[in-house]
């Protein structure tokens, strides 16, 4: 009996470390899912707070550039040298994307607007996607490298055009250095709309697109 007794325990004492193993990792498994729901939900929330502050300072009467006034007019310089004028733009809608290239939701943002873009030429609103002026002071790929890698073919889409703004632009349509801010302007040179993150608010966006249609 002993002996058996003893055997038995030997063969239970095997059998632990299995167990442990399995337990131990499911636990990281656990950590590891928590962290990467815990990451989505920040990542999330701090868009939130983006699209609400620019919506709100969008609509204040305190914002100099606001729905509604006209676009001030100003100078962006295309990936060709050319110097394109915002007052240039009126005759047809137009959409401003101001963006940072070193900005993560600035890069989703195109790779989303390059699946969008042919609905924005249906709509006859040419895109201009603008790098802000020394990129906030970040260091950032050119927006011609920028543009090329995520717009992939429509880089070179005479709707869709990417350029660089000047200083004055910049402290203009951006004063308080958002990362990635964008203005729908209609063919008389209103703005109808502003907001940021396209890759997140495509869809009112568009909405909006067709209003002006």
């Amino acid at each position: 009996m002993s002996s058996s007794g003893k055997t038995q325990r030997g063969h239970s004492n095997k059998q632990i470390p299995p167990k442990k193993n399995a337990y131990k990792k499911a636990q990281r498994k656990a950590i590891r899912r928590n962290i990467i729901i815990f990451s989505a939900v920040v990542i999330l929330f701090l868009i939130f707070i983006i699209v609400s502050n620019i919506s709100s300072g969008a609509n204040s009467g305190s914002s100099t550039v606001g729905v509604g006034s006209l676009a001030p007019n100003g100078t962006l310089t295309e990936t060709s040298g050319r110097n394109l004028q915002i007052s240039s733009l009126k005759g047809s809608p137009s959409l401003i994307w101001f963006v940072s290239t070193w900005c993560s939701s600035c890069q989703q943002g195109t790779q989303v607007m390059n699946g969008y873009i042919s609905k924005f030429k249906a709509l006859k609103v040419k895109v201009i996607e603008a790098e802000l002026y020394d990129d906030l002071g970040q260091s950032g790929p050119s927006i011609a490298s920028f543009g090329s890698q995520l717009a992939g073919n429509n880089f070179n889409s005479p709707n869709w055009i990417f350029a660089t703004a000047s200083q004055k632009v910049t402290q203009t349509y951006d004063p308080k250095s958002y990362l990635d801010i964008y203005y729908l302007i209609n063919s008389k040179g209103k703005i109808t709309y502003i907001n940021g993150s396209p890759g997140s608010t495509m869809s009112s966006l568009l909405a909006q697109a067709e209003l002006l249609t």
